[in-house]
């Protein structure tokens, strides 16, 4: 939408959109992004994330055995020209569509039919137990 001009047949006077202007000022003011310091070889810098993303990193340092800080430094070592929170926001899907490739679904047995078949098996399996001691009883 321009500002001041006409929309869809409809004027906007100023008062609309300053009404419209500070509606939306309260919308983008609110954020959810953390702020966190971490280390970087020796120096520290802060990092403003979603808390997914923090949620993810600590995933990944989990699953790598290393500390947030390395996970950063490895990062940052590797970055090109991104700002390092960029950097890491695109480490993290790279990390996880890795994961996500065909071959890394049929290891774990989701994302696939076969998975789904050896699931409901299982689940089939514990209702016929179930339903057996409840027989007995």
């Amino acid at each position: 939408m321009v500002l001041g001009k006409r929309a869809m047949g409809d004027h906007l006077d100023q008062g609309s959109l300053n009404q419209r202007q500070d509606e939306g000022h309260a919308f983008r003011g609110t954020s959810t992004l953390v702020n966190r310091n971490v280390f970087v070889g020796a120096r520290r810098t802060s990092l403003r994330l979603e808390p997914a993303m923090w949620d993810a990193l600590a995933e990944i340092c989990r699953r790598e055995d290393m500390t947030l800080h390395q996970l950063c430094a490895l990062i940052d070592e590797r970055r090109r020209a991104s700002s390092l929170t960029a950097a890491i926001r695109v480490f993290i899907v790279n990390y996880f569509r890795s994961a996500a490739t065909e071959e890394g679904h049929a290891g774990i047995g989701h994302g696939s039919l076969y998975g789904a078949r050896m699931r409901a098996r299982d689940a089939a399996a514990v209702r016929h137990a179930t339903r057996m001691r409840a027989a007995r009883v």
